[in-house]
């Protein structure tokens, strides 16, 4: 049997922080809970995500015949905070993974190295047929599964897997292999009493521990959504218009993974909001153990062309292949411009910002209904005399009947 302490070290030179391995059992509990939820609607608007996925998700040795061993990692993603926007313009907030480049992109390479570097390895010890697929949460896999089940962190009542020192600011990627390697075993953590994330959740979208209602998840409604956003829920988004990293920020586990950072606003206190923490019952973390500082991985840091909270308004005008120029290396194109312009109206209508008037009267003409539509509510919310006239012309010209809705819907509001 390989030595896993060998390939774990070679897993970190790669830049993984975490590696751990399972066996390539099935996950016959996390197969239940997914057809569960399935059952009941919480994972609607993600048809890809069906009971036939669950099947084969659960079972390693459908996704590779011979599968015996799971290599599981988590790359942390957290990365300095940029400074507070000054300009008093609306600005949006873009979900922390999103700042960087594609993590796609980053982690692909790597796990594709580390294949090629374990065949080499399986061979001095005498194995020729060495099987692999590699997984980078797009695939049928079910990462957290084995992420729990091999002790790279546990499940918070978020959902998310937390680790010990990253927190949940982790990507998680896999390697199914036919090699017999040693497990690990699953950590005995939990979030005991705590339940600040539950609480924080804007949307109510985690309605029990443990538990994701998707359909009223920020994350889902901004990125997986294709159509309209519910009516209901646009106002609990604030300006998020990628991802939301609530439930994230609040968690105190996430405590941990910043003091190894080190990231500290001007007065010296943690950036992560943990004012909520006092309120409730959190999770003991020491703060007296000694703690690595570790640099950030450059790929992830900020880029310019996308920021972590631009400026709303200019990105209306944003056409197709400027959406695609900008947004080229970001997991931000996922959305396609439709659907982050989308995301950007219901921000700019939040925003209540007479300022925004203007382009959102131009997006009343975009060529896409869904951003028409939307600018329409945006125009509604912020409301006066100009956005009145301006969708009583709009309404005029519509053609598209759900569009002319949003319309009417808006003068009511507005």
């Amino acid at each position: 049997m390989l030595d896993t302490q060998t390939i774990k070290e070679y897993a970190y030179s790669l830049g993984f922080d975490i590696a751990r391995i399972t066996s390539a059992a099935a996950f016959p509990e996390a197969k239940q809970v997914i057809q569960e939820r399935i059952g009941r609607g919480l994972l609607d608007g993600l048809p890809w995500f069906t009971a036939e996925r669950a099947e084969i998700s659960c079972h390693p040795d459908a996704l590779l015949p011979e599968a015996q061993s799971i290599i599981t990692l988590a790359l942390c993603y957290l990365t300095e905070q940029p400074e507070e926007p000054t300009s008093q313009v609306p600005h949006g907030n873009i979900s922390r993974y999103a700042w960087g480049d594609d993590y796609h992109d980053i982690i692909k390479p790597k796990l594709q190295q580390f294949a090629e570097w374990l065949k080499d390895y399986a061979k001095t010890t005498g194995t020729e047929e060495v099987e692999t697929r590699l997984f980078v949460d797009t695939g049928r896999m079910v990462d957290r599964a084995v992420a729990q089940r091999a002790g790279l962190g546990w499940f918070g009542k978020n959902t998310n897997i937390l680790t010990k020192g990253w927190g949940s600011w982790v990507f998680l990627a896999e390697i199914v292999t036919n090699l017999p390697l040693e497990p690990d075993n699953a950590l005995k953590a939990n979030c005991g009493s705590c339940e600040i994330c539950l609480h924080a959740c804007p949307t109510g979208a985690l309605p029990n521990a443990y538990e994701l209602d998707s359909t009223r998840c920020i994350s889902f409604l901004t990125i997986e959504l294709r159509g309209s956003i519910p009516l209901e829920l646009r106002p609990l988004m604030g300006n998020l218009i990628f991802g939301c990293d609530i439930c994230q920020e609040v968690c105190p586990v996430n405590k941990v993974a910043e003091k190894r950072l080190g990231l500290r606003d001007a007065q010296g206190k943690p950036v992560i909001a943990l004012d909520m923490i006092k309120k409730r019952e959190p999770i003991t973390v020491s703060d007296t153990k000694p703690v690595k500082i570790f640099q950030p991985q450059p790929e992830f840091r900020t880029r310019p062309a996308v920021g972590s909270t631009p400026e709303l308004i200019p990105l209306l005008a944003l056409t197709e292949e400027e959406f695609r120029e900008r947004f080229r290396r970001s997991p931000i194109k996922r959305t396609k411009r439709r659907g982050f312009l989308r995301n950007v109206c219901v921000a700019l209508g939040n925003s209540k910002d007479p300022q925004a008037i203007p382009a959102l009267v131009n997006a009343l003409h975009d060529s896409e209904a869904l951003i028409r539509g939307h600018a329409a509510w945006a125009l509604g919310n912020i409301g006066g005399t100009t956005v009145v006239t301006a969708l009583q012309a709009a309404l005029v010209t519509e053609e598209d009947e759900e569009v002319q809705k949003e319309i009417r819907y808006a003068l009511t509001i507005g």
